[in-house]
Order: structure tokens, then sequence, then C-alpha cells
């Protein structure tokens, strides 16, 4: 029991002297962290008061100017009162204690000063020039306190445009940056470098005139192949959202992943609730900001808010191998795409199955193998029937229309996979299948081919999804499959 009691001693003593060491680390380590906070808060109040200061010199330069020119109207108004008040002192102390010779003799200067007086300007051009502090909400978003802002120096109407070709002017805009600066859109239709002139009022903005470089094609590219943020695996659709941020079907990584149109991360958003692991194949996105997506592993159409928050599911009693999704701008009906039920399922935006329409087969309204779905504000359902290669057209009814053979700029028969709609006047389609190249195409609305948007050097391979922006003209946003990227193109 001896032997016992002192392994036990031991043993105690090990773990009192690991309890200590323990205690002086998580002492140590609470003094580092509370340095860093210190740090960290400093920083911060070092930027706050250098940009408290940087607002205050600002103010005061701008009053200064103001002060200095109310100053020198002061000046004039005094001079101007002086001259007045003198004639008109001389010229009453003249008629009253003059004689009529006297009068007589001052006639011709007295008029003429008399005339000069009675014509100056003793309105004064002072306006009422607010020069206002604009606070911030988020000092961290920003690194900024807020903005200083004039009602008469930064109108955004006296802003003009030179130097611009009339083939160039298809959209100009101005946009409030809401952080004193504001952001100058010139959409062209031209290639080329422009020389651009931009005034306000009649001073020209300092660092003019600017060059605008005006493209077509593909114009960026977005992500890479990974699990990270910013990184895909197999994405398959695309969507834009009422920020206008890109929304992706990130499939392979099981998750939706959100970017500005730019490519800057914004956030990831993943549904772990269901059975089998969450793999969206496609997403639309109704009017309102609600997202439905195509959950392929649990056969469901799955509902959500922007911020991940599931809000219903439906689907699952009659989706076999559910492909892509569309949302009617008539009604907000949803209509899937169930490849291996061969047809068009159609749901009420609560989730209620409606009906289907289509079969199996080559013949009008018969599908081969369905992908992508878009619906105009008509009310008419483009439909890519992907191994038949060709659009086909229904009406609000389901009753068959036209179709349309995908047909590339070299006349070749292309397999359709994605496909959006422009003001109800242009069909876009994003085309491929090994060893086929790839393409994206744009035709009118009745079929007749328009162009090729992309070239062989912009490499897609297997492009499925694609969105369109609300730029004039808008941009293509395609998710680029095989490559584990987005890829946006201009026309």
């Amino acid at each position: 029991m001896v032997d016992k009691l002192k392994v036990k001693e031991q043993e105690v003593e090990k773990n009192k002297t690991m309890a200590k060491q323990l205690h002086t680390d998580l002492t140590e380590q609470c003094s580092r962290e509370e340095r860093k906070v210190r740090m960290k808060a400093e920083e911060i109040i070092q930027k706050i008061k250098r940009e408290e200061q940087r607002l205050i010199d600002e103010l005061k330069t701008n009053y200064k100017m103001k002060i200095k020119r109310a100053a020198a109207d002061i000046d004039e108004m005094e001079l101007k009162h002086g001259n007045i008040k003198s004639a008109g002192n001389y010229i009453e102390t003249l008629m009253h204690h003059g004689n009529a010779a006297q009068l007589l003799s001052t006639e011709g200067d007295v008029g003429t000063r008399f005339k000069q007086l009675v014509t100056i300007e003793t309105t004064a051009k002072i306006e009422h020039d607010d020069f206002i502090f604009i606070p911030h909400d988020e000092f961290s978003e920003h690194g900024i306190l807020g903005i200083l802002e004039s009602q008469y120096d930064f109108e955004i109407s006296k802003c003009t445009v030179e130097n611009i070709p009339k083939q160039l002017l298809k959209d100009i805009n101005v946009d409030d940056n809401r952080d004193g600066t504001h952001r100058v859109t010139v959409a062209g239709q031209l290639d080329g470098k422009y020389q651009v002139t931009m005034t306000i009022g009649d001073q020209p903005i300092p660092g003019c005139p600017v060059i605008i470089p005006v493209i077509k094609g593909l114009v960026k590219t977005i992500g890479r192949v990974g699990t990270a943020q910013g990184q895909y695996n197999q994405p398959q659709s695309v969507a834009i959202n009422k920020d206008r941020d890109i929304v992706t079907a990130d499939t392979d990584n099981h998750r939706l992943q959100i970017t500005t149109r730019e490519g800057r991360f914004k956030k990831i958003l993943k549904f772990k609730q269901f059975k089998q692991s969450f793999t969206p194949r496609d997403i639309a996105i109704s009017s309102d900001n609600t997202y439905y997506s195509l959950d392929d592993n649990n056969n469901q159409v799955v509902v959500s808010d922007e911020n991940g928050h599931v809000i219903r599911c439906f689907g699952q009693k009659e989706l076999k191998d559910p492909c892509c999704i569309g949302i009617s701008p008539v009604d907000g009906n949803v209509y899937v795409t169930d490849d291996s039920g061969d047809c068009v399922r159609v749901y009420t935006r609560h989730g209620k199955y409606l009906r289907s329409f289509g079969s199996k087969g080559k013949g009008q309204g018969q599908f081969n193998r369905l992908w992508g779905v878009v619906i105009a504000t008509t009310g008419m359902v483009f439909v890519a029937d992907y191994n038949n290669k060709r659009i086909q057209v229904f009406n609000a009814q389901d009753q068959y229309l036209y179709s349309f053979n995908c047909t590339s700029w070299t006349g070749k028969m292309r397999y359709p996979h994605g496909i959006a709609i422009e003001n109800d006047k242009y069909i876009y389609v994003t085309t491929g299948s090994y060893p086929e190249p790839s393409s994206l195409l744009k035709f009118e609305i009745n079929g007749k081919f328009v162009c090729r948007i992309d070239s062989d050097r912009d490499g897609l391979n297997c492009p499925t999804g694609i969105a369109l922006t609300d730029d004039v003209p808008c941009r293509v946003v395609v998710a680029d499959t095989d490559n584990d990227c987005i890829k946006v193109f201009v026309q």
C-alpha cells in the first residue's frame, strides 16, 4: 500500500506541476491577447483620430475659402454702401442748402454720378452653401467616419462627359458612392481606347482627360479549383441576386458561394440538415431575392433566404433526376427539368406540384436529356433539349410552339447546356460536349444565330450555367465547370 501511495504521490506531483505550468501559460496567454486587443484598439483609435483630423482640416479649408469670399463680399458691399450714402448726402445737402445757380452748375456731374450709382448691382450673389458632415454607420467597413458634402460643389447634374464617339454612347451612369467619390460608368459598343474629359460645372476634373479601354469577350475569370473561399469544385450554375452579386452552385463543394461581380468573396451558404449531403446543381433567384437551389443528391428544391435559412423544401415525391430550374416572371411558378423523367415539372412558388409536360423522343414536345430552362416575361418557356441539339419553345399553357437547332458559327450542331434570355429578344446558350469544343452562343428569340461571344483562346471547358447582369450592354456570367471557375464576358 505504501508503494502504491508513493506512485500515486508521484502522479499527483506531476499533475500539480503540469497544472502550475498551465496556470502560468494561461496567465501569459491572457496577457498576450490583452496586448493584442489594446494594440488593435489603439490602431483603430489612431485611424479614427487621423480621420477626424482629415475631416476637420478639409472642413476648415473649405469654410476658410467660403469665409474669405464672404469677407470680400462684405468689403464690396461696404464700398458700394459708402459711395451711395456719400452721394445721397451730397445731393440732399445741395438740394436743401444750395441756390439755383449751384444746382444748375452741378447738374451734369451730379446727374451722371447719380445715374451710375442707381444702376449699381446691390444684390449680392449669396448662396446658402452648406458644407455639412454626413456620418457613416460603419467605420470598420470603409475606414472613414463620414464625408463632407456641399450642395453646390458636388452637383452631379453639372457633370459632363466629352469626346465620346456616338457609337460608344449607349449608356452613361453616375453613381454616388457615399464616400466622397462618384462612379462614372460608360458602356461601349466599339472595341478600342477612347479619351474622355469630365467636368463639374466649367472646371475639368483633375486627371482629365482619361483613357477608357472598351473591350469585348472575356473580361474576368473568378476563382480556381479548391475548397477554400473563392475556390470552386465543378461549379454548375450561376445566378445574380438583388445586390448584383454572383451566386454560384459550387456543386462538388456542396455549397452556394457568393462573390461580387469583380470576384471578391462575400459569403458561403451550406445546408447540413438533409440525409444526403446538399449538392446544388442549379440555382434560381426570385424577384424578392429568395434562393431556389436544386439539390441533386436529395432530389429536391431547397428554398432559402439570402442568409441560408431554409424556408421550405419540395419535389422529393416527383423529381427523379432534377437538372435545372427556372422561375416564371409572370406568376412565380417554378419550372424544373427532370432528366430521368424526360419532362419539365411545374410547381407553385410555395412548392405545390401543378403538372408536367414532355416525354422521351425526338418529336415536338419530346426530349432526349434535358438541361437548362428559362421563362420569358410573356410566359414562353425555353428548354435546352441536349441530345436533340435544339432549343424547344412552349407557351404558358405548356403547348409546343417551335424549336430551333443549336447551330454554331461554323454551322455545326452543338449540345446546349445552360440557357438565359435578355429582354425577351435574345437567347444565350452554353454548348459543348467532349470531344467537341465548348462555346457561348447568342441567338435571336426566333432562333436566328447572332454571334459567338467567346473565342477559342478563352478556353471554355464544359460551360453549364449562365446568367445575365443588368448592365447595358449586359455581362454574361458563365459557370466554366471543368475549369472550376466563373468567367464573365461582355459583348
